[in-house]
């Protein structure tokens, strides 16, 4: 009788899977437990379970069905763990602390796992002192994120208040300036703009694009510029260049 193919939506919110992911998830101290392929070659694979044992958490080698069926047939390449809650930091801590020279992103609608998973790669390449996720209306740190960030949303610091607008309004009161990127009728060519010390960026869905009550909020807004048959950029290619434009001002 052939085995069930495990449902597209059934991968548990408590794990993440493949190596580099694992890894991480390791190091950074989220992972409670480790199932590995019994049959693995891979030496990458060993080394994550002798990594797990020297923390004290246990690793336990399972049939190639069972990580199929808990990563949702993706490409867990042999490995997962499952994970403690991951912290959020927290927002108004981050504005207290922050120095001079500061971005936050904020992240208005974006649902894509893949795309918010390579906001969290930017993010930590670019030394952001934090990623705001909304708790609805935006993708969680699930584990296609996980995945998509190559595991770095493990040591990303995101915070996931209530709210955007309260956030902004916790931002602003740190004396953040808020950009929002947008194109259209009073924009202004990222590359020329100059940019705040204290920079809040919201970036908004390809489809959507910022949200009013977030545009209104916003003190300024940025659009890169683009060779007219391009109608946008991916959310994650965008916030990764004007992250740069930010810190090339900004480089300390």
């Amino acid at each position: 009788m052939p085995r069930p193919r495990p449902k597209p939506n059934s991968t548990p919110d408590d794990l993440a899977f493949g190596i580099n992911a694992c890894s991480m998830a390791l190091d950074a101290g989220y992972a409670k437990s480790l199932l590995y392929f019994a049959e693995t070659k891979n030496e990458r694979v060993f080394e994550l379970v002798e990594k797990a044992k020297d923390k004290g958490i246990a690793a336990q080698p399972v049939d190639v069905f069972r990580l199929d069926q808990l990563s949702g047939e993706g490409v867990h390449q042999g490995v997962l763990v499952r994970l403690r809650d991951v912290e959020p930091v927290d927002l108004r801590q981050v504005a207290r602390d922050a120095g001079k020279a500061s971005l936050i992103i904020i992240l208005d609608r974006v649902t894509d796992p893949q795309n918010l998973g390579a906001v969290l790669r930017t993010a930590v390449a670019v030394g952001v002192s934090a990623v705001v996720l909304p708790l609805r209306r935006g993708a969680l740190l699930t584990p296609g994120v996980h995945r998509a960030s190559a595991g770095l949303s493990f040591i990303a610091p995101v915070a996931a208040p209530q709210n955007l607008a309260m956030a902004i309004k916790t931002l602003k009161e740190a004396n953040f300036w808020v950009v929002a990127a947008a194109a259209g009728e009073g924009s202004q060519s990222a590359t020329s703009f100059d940019w705040p010390g204290r920079t809040a960026l919201v970036m908004g869905s390809e489809g959507e694009g910022v949200g009013q009550l977030l545009m209104k909020e916003s003190d300024f807004s940025v659009a890169l510029p683009m060779d007219p048959r391009v109608e946008s950029l991916n959310v994650a290619v965008a916030t990764g260049a004007l992250a740069y434009l930010w810190r090339r001002q900004w480089p300390g």
